[in-house]
């Protein structure tokens, strides 16, 4: 199966990794970087992409309004190609896990461990493609998970000593 054995990465993990004001911005570039580095399998749920996107391009936009500037056409495109950009290459270091009925089936089964349909479709992709770890910066998820959880910090240390140790 696609993504099996992988280590799931949370699209917290990839806006940390993309926005540097983002207060956990540090420790993700150390295990993105990290996983580059040692060609770590990494996964990411498909729907998750697409939130990726959004999310940064919303955060630049509010960024800019904050900062004094105006988001006209030229600016809008402009961040709109910086999403592209990040989501390139973020498909480009994960394999993308489908999803389909049988996520939309077993999401719905993790209701009874967590009632939020987004960290329910994370665990059920970690379940169906047997990863191995899940790496987020959510403490909620990670407490309901039923797969080794790892912040960015811990994975990049175990990424970094599987292959010098």
């Amino acid at each position: 199966m696609i993504g099996e054995n992988s280590i799931v990465v949370d699209k917290n993990i990839w806006a940390d990794f993309y926005l540097p004001d983002r207060p956990l911005h540090e420790p993700a570039v150390q295990f993105i970087n990290t996983a580059e580095k040692y060609s770590a399998n990494l996964s990411i749920p498909a729907d998750a992409v697409k939130d990726v996107f959004y999310i940064l391009g919303k955060h630049v936009r509010q960024l800019t309004r904050e900062n004094g500037g105006v988001v006209d056409e030229s600016t809008a495109r402009s961040i709109n190609d910086f999403a592209w950009q990040c989501v390139e290459h973020m498909t480009d270091l994960a394999v993308s896990i489908p999803m389909d009925d049988r996520t939309a089936w077993l999401t719905r089964h993790y209701r009874e461990i967590t009632s939020d349909y987004e960290d329910g479709s994370v665990l059920a992709a970690c379940e169906l493609c047997k990863a191995r770890y899940l790496v987020t910066h959510d403490k909620k998820l990670a407490a309901q998970a039923n797969i080794a959880t790892k912040t960015a910090v811990e994975m990049a240390d175990l990424i970094a000593h599987a292959h010098c140790g």
